[in-house]
């Protein structure tokens, strides 16, 4: 009796040791490395990142995030069009087919913050929430990193507000544009 019982609980810790080292799972969805990029001083914006798998049998799709860091949280791309970037809001969010991965990474697919409510630093945990067409809400925690300040990502949206600053713009060599579909 005494040997089932240990096969038991080496069988459980096995089973959640597993499970946590992959990440954290709901339903048929994991979700990992969600981060936050720390804001720089005076900026009033910032972008989060994070990795969706599904792992069930039939297709969801990332339709919103929410946090209380913003006074408004949008999917966004980044796109590449005759040689100028382009950040476009993202209505309908994305599928991620069953058996697949939707990464949201610097430069491409992030959840753009507007209106910072907080200064994001490095070491900070915030709580966004992602909601899913089939998996409803779900609240996560994100992590927040600052991004070396030698590396510029295209979606550093510390220099959003290009219309303040004209010069500034004919120095960028890229612009962003929100096209919001309706």
């Amino acid at each position: 009796m005494f040997s089932s019982l240990k096969k038991a609980v080496v069988l459980l810790t096995f089973v959640f040791m597993t499970a946590s080292a992959f990440g954290h799972s709901h339903g048929h969805l994991m979700i990992d490395d969600g981060w936050v990029k720390a804001s720089l001083p005076g900026s009033k914006m910032s972008s989060g990142f994070v990795t969706i798998t599904n792992h069930g049998k039939h297709d969801d799709q990332l339709i919103a995030a929410y946090s209380d860091i913003a006074k408004q949280t949008e999917l966004h791309s980044m796109e590449m069009h005759d040689g100028v970037m382009h950040m476009r809001a993202v209505k309908q969010g994305w599928l991620i087919a069953a058996g697949n991965t939707l990464e949201l990474m610097p430069g491409g697919k992030h959840i753009m913050f507007m209106g910072l409510t907080t200064k994001l630093e490095a070491g900070d945990k915030v709580k966004i929430t992602l909601e899913f067409a089939q998996a409803g809400k779900i609240e996560k925690t994100f992590m927040v990193k600052k991004v070396d300040a030698g590396h510029h990502m295209h979606d550093d949206h510390q220099d959003h507000d290009h219309h303040q600053n004209k010069d500034k713009k004919k120095q960028h060599k890229h612009e962003h544009k929100h096209e919001h579909k309706h």
